[in-house]
């Protein structure tokens, strides 16, 4: 992954839209529509910062040879756990590169503090630390929805699914397809199949191959 210049914020690394793109090999406005997309998954100041007015004003006076800030009225920063979930959204082979080394880089640093020869060297607090950053990170991993690629195999399987179950009525399909989506909004308590969580979609897919129709067919 390439170098990023390292930037804080109220003591947290921080990364631009820009760096988040150049680092996923993906443009600015990409990652704006992704966290429109996913705006509810999204923690102000756990997963990013927006900088308006004097607090914008003063960062910009820290950054004065960044050019890239000169014009912007609101400047959105990410957190490292901001960017993982950018990297697990996003569907190109540089972010799910990216998204993997930094998940493994933090995992090993769990893991090598856990090996060391001398366990008394890392504190309580640090422990502390470790953990509750670990839990945050699995706790906002369970919240990732389905990238394009996931959403493409759930409508591959309801219209398979609808193709098997209208073979002959093929006058049903409309209704087969307007009733299994919404089942599977129902069952999901989301607004759209594309907000099923990624960690559901397995259950989703034998969910689909399952359904006989109706929003009750399979409880």
């Amino acid at each position: 992954m390439t170098q990023l210049e390292v930037m804080e914020f109220k003591n947290l690394r921080v990364l631009t839209t820009h760096q988040l793109a150049e680092s996923f090999a993906t443009s600015d406005k990409t990652i704006n529509r992704n966290f429109q997309r996913n705006q509810e998954h999204y923690i102000e100041g756990l997963h990013y910062f927006a900088l308006t007015g004097e607090v914008l004003k003063q960062f910009k006076a820290s950054r004065q040879n960044d050019v890239s800030l000169k014009f912007v009225s609101t400047l959105y920063l990410w957190t490292e756990k901001g960017a993982w979930l950018h990297a697990k959204s996003l569907n190109n082979d540089k972010a799910w590169q990216a998204y993997n080394m930094l998940v493994d880089s933090y995992y090993a640093l769990v893991n090598e503090a856990k090996n060391t020869i001398n366990p008394l060297s890392i504190t309580t607090q640090q422990w502390k630390q470790l953990e509750s950053k670990v839990e945050i990170l699995e706790k906002a991993l369970q919240e990732v929805t389905l990238h394009s690629g996931e959403q493409i195999r759930v409508r591959k399987a309801v219209g398979d699914r609808v193709a098997q179950l209208a073979r002959n009525t093929p006058g049903a399909r409309r209704a087969l397809f307007r009733s299994l989506y919404s089942s599977i909004k129902e069952r999901y308590q989301v607004g759209s199949y594309r907000d099923v969580r990624q960690h559901e979609l397995q259950d989703c897919l034998r969910y689909i191959h399952s359904w006989k129709g109706g929003k009750k067919a399979n409880g």
